[in-house]
This record gives structure tokens, C-alpha cells and sequence, in this order.
């Protein structure tokens, strides 16, 4: 992939939580406020201003409405609402949960910690096959100053993982059943594209995965 079509896919898929917005209210200037808001803290102490970044944030946004009929809408929310209800599933069932809200934060706490440690250019790459609802999830808080972030051993990626679920969750065990879920959802070429993004010494959390799996 080409470093303008890497630029077209992460600006696609940086501003999702903003688009599932609109998508379920239709409101495109409070959706464009929004992506003006990730903007402007994203720039940090940059040089810009307010109007430079409602003007970036049209831009980002203009497109929306062309995009998507008010007839598919709906429809598409609601596949989209679908498709994020199967990998919850599908992650209680791999980790034994009894609601779909233990099986959001393991989801959450493990795509958080991949993310943080993948180049800007393969964090977009991955979050494109997902389901835009868990796309705006995955992308909650991401910055991609500092990417990828160094994780020196398995136990700092643990920790990672650690800091967002409940205490006394093993983090070792959501995070194998978490890459086994996303084995069977995210393409066998993006999840091998994922492992070599990793440092050697992070890449056996795979086979371990696969030697684990119930």
C-alpha cells in the first residue's frame, strides 16, 4: 500500500466515533463540532487555531452526506449494530463471560493495547475490517503522536492490557482470547500483517494463543 493511500485510510477511519454519531442522528455540524474537538486536542501545542481546525474538520466531514442516502442510514447502522453484537459473542463465549459488557472491556483493554503498539499506517489497516462501532471504540483516546509506542517486554503489554480490566482479571488469558476472536473475524494477510508489526518478543502472545485455545 502507497503513503497516499495509507493517509486516504487512516483520515477514512480516525474521526469513527464522530460518523457513528452521525450516522444515528444525522446531525452533520454536530458531528463536524466533534471531529473539530479530536483535532484540536490532537494538534496538542501545535501551531493553529479554532477556525483552522473547523475548517480541516468540514473538510473531513463534507463528504458524509454524499455518502450515504437517508434510506441506508438506518440500515447500515444496524448492521453495523449487528456485527459488533457477533464478536461480543463471540468473546463471551471464547472467555466464558456472562454479558456482553465484561466482553467490551476484554475487547477494548487488548485492541487498546495492539494499537498503541502498531506503526500509524497498519493501526488504520487493522481497524478497517472491523465493525465501525468497535472501529470508534478501538480509535477512543488514540493519538498517533509517539506511535508505535515501545513495550520493552510481555510484562509491560500485560500491564497495558491490566490497566483497563477489572481488578483481578488475568490479563494473559483475555489477552489470548481476545487474539483468537480476532483471528476468526480480521483476515488471516491484515492478522499476519498485525504479528510482524510486533517485536519478536511479543509476537509468541500468538502461538501461545493457539496453544491455549480450548
Amino acid at each position: 500500500m502507497n503513503k497516499n493511500m495509507r493517509v486516504s485510510n487512516l483520515a477514512r477511519h480516525a474521526y469513527t466515533q464522530a460518523y457513528a454519531n452521525y450516522l444515528r442522528s444525522g446531525d452533520l455540524e454536530e458531528a463536524t463540532r466533534q471531529v473539530a474537538q479530536e483535532i484540536y486536542e490532537r494538534r496538542g501545542g501545535a501551531p493553529g487555531s479554532a477556525e483552522g481546525d473547523w475548517r480541516e474538520a468540514e473538510r473531513v466531514t463534507r463528504e458524509w452526506p454524499e455518502t450515504i442516502t437517508e434510506a441506508s442510514k438506518a440500515h447500515l447502522f444496524d448492521k453495523a449494530l449487528s456485527k459488533t453484537r457477533t464478536w461480543l459473542k463471540d468473546v463471551e463465549e471464547e472467555l466464558d463471560y456472562g454479558n456482553p459488557n465484561e466482553a467490551y472491556r476484554a475487547l477494548r483493554a487488548v485492541l487498546h493495547a495492539i494499537r498503541d503498539r502498531l506503526p500509524v499506517h497498519e493501526c488504520a489497516e487493522f481497524a478497517s475490517q472491523m465493525p465501525v462501532l468497535i472501529m470508534g471504540m478501538y480509535y477512543s483516546g488514540w493519538s498517533p503522536i509517539g506511535k508505535p509506542e515501545k513495550m520493552r517486554n510481555l510484562d509491560e503489554f500485560l500491564d497495558r492490557v491490566a490497566a483497563e480490566l477489572p481488578q483481578g482479571s488475568d490479563p494473559l488469558r483475555v489477552t489470548h482470547g481476545i487474539i483468537r476472536v480476532l483471528e476468526r473475524h480480521i483476515s488471516p494477510g491484515e492478522m499476519s500483517d498485525v504479528r510482524r508489526s510486533f517485536p519478536e518478543h511479543l509476537r509468541a502472545l500468538w502461538e501461545e494463543a493457539a496453544r491455549s485455545r480450548r
